[in-house]
């Protein structure tokens, strides 16, 4: 039996979304709630989808046509939780029951950033976030207002923000793109060589354990709740 967790960070919690839809479950539905309402959505989902299934169970579940569903948590922002529910191929209460979209036509997005799937030369397409065109533009927008202006705190935010960005392998090559247009951008607005070093973006560890505190997906209700 697998319970639900929450993903303490943001990028665990895009990992777990990217290998899942990677994997096959590509058809989604989400949304928020408040975080007192977190065990009563694990309750429910765990009722009619079954998102505590052990492998087995899902192997069982799959060899007769019935979906698997998993569920995740990542606390964005202070009093709210957002929820993703993820769905394999397959029949069942959940496809019934949800609104279900299709990951590769209504893409996944994440405070400004989207799960694609990007194709790779002499390998097949591989799903991966990236930022979307919006938060790209406000990226530039920034990182050229703060170098015309010479604002020095504000260009230090900016590279270190962006340093931070999730290390995918889309959202590390548009981190670079950026630190390269910033570069640029000094040289041409302050006719000299650009004094910060080349941005440096991280890849995950490969056995990297995510942070997560567990949500019980079963279990009495608090009288009152």
């Amino acid at each position: 039996m697998t319970h639900p967790s929450l993903y303490l960070h943001k990028t665990d919690a895009l990992r777990k979304l990217q290998n899942l839809v990677a994997r096959g479950h590509a058809r989604w539905t989400g949304g928020w709630i408040e975080p007192k309402k977190v065990q009563a959505l694990c309750l429910k989902f765990a009722d009619r989808y079954g998102i505590e299934r052990s492998a087995q169970q899902r192997w069982r579940a799959k060899a007769q046509g019935e979906a698997s569903a998993h569920l995740i948590l990542w606390p964005g922002e202070p009093q709210q939780v957002h929820w993703w529910l993820v769905v394999s191929p397959g029949g069942g209460l959940v496809v019934e029951l949800e609104q279900l979209q299709d990951a590769g036509r209504q893409r996944i997005e994440v405070t400004g950033y989207e799960l694609v799937q990007m194709p790779r030369q002499g390998r097949a397409a591989a799903w991966t976030w990236r930022m979307t065109a919006a938060n790209y533009q406000a990226w530039e927008e920034r990182l050229k207002t703060v170098i015309r202006h010479h604002d020095e705190p504000g260009i230090q935010q900016s590279l270190h923000s962006l340093r931070r960005t999730p290390p995918f392998a889309e959202s590390r090559r548009q981190a670079f793109e950026l630190g390269r247009l910033a570069q640029a951008e000094w040289q041409r607005s302050r006719r000299g060589p650009c004094p910060y070093d080349g941005l440096f973006v991280g890849w995950f560890g490969r056995f990297q354990a995510a942070k997560t505190l567990p949500v019980p997906a079963r279990g009495r209700r608090k009288k009152g709740a």
